[in-house]
């Protein structure tokens, strides 16, 4: 294993940022106030299969948005923190719920406020278009751009070290 899988094989809690981690970062306005998120399937179905290997993931988001909370309710996210650009307390709140280490938590993240827990967790990851000094404070710089599946990637990386992942497989083949 090399160190990227042998960090990922500690991860008991994956925390993410949504926009432009879960988003590409667009936010589309209209006539009535607020406004929409386009979120990709495949992040949803990796945070179902984290969620059943008894893997939790908390939304930690800057913005308050109802697409966000919404977004949580539908996957089933008990942990979505929406509104809060001091991230580093959620952390603490959420490894204290969980009787976790910091080095048991992955965040992924794109931008400055995601810095404080990047520089924490255990694994730090981001969209190939994360910002320079995101880049610089993650242990894994995926090959995929925020809102194009990187969830989906980082947890199959993390089901894969753990040896889970081919559990996730057999629920598809007949």
């Amino acid at each position: 294993m090399d160190d990227l899988d042998l960090r990922a094989a500690k991860i008991r809690l994956l925390c993410t940022d949504i926009d432009g981690v879960l988003t590409t970062g667009a936010l589309n306005y209209g006539a009535e106030p607020g406004h929409t998120k386009a979120f990709h399937v495949r992040d949803g179905a990796a945070i179902k299969w984290l969620q059943r290997a008894g893997i939790p993931v908390a939304f930690i988001s800057g913005l308050e948005a109802a697409a966000t909370l919404n977004r949580a309710r539908d996957l089933g996210v008990e942990d979505c923190f929406a509104g809060h650009l001091d991230k580093k307390p959620v952390l603490d709140q959420l490894c204290a719920k969980y009787g976790l280490a910091f080095d048991q938590v992955a965040h992924l993240g794109d931008d400055l406020p995601d810095l404080p827990l990047l520089r924490r967790v255990g694994l730090a990851c981001c969209p190939s278009d994360a910002v320079a000094e995101v880049k610089a404070a993650c242990h894994w710089v995926t090959g995929v751009p925020g809102g194009h599946g990187l969830l989906r990637a980082v947890a199959e990386r993390i089901l894969k070290a753990q040896g889970r992942w081919a559990d996730v497989v057999s629920n598809y083949e007949a």
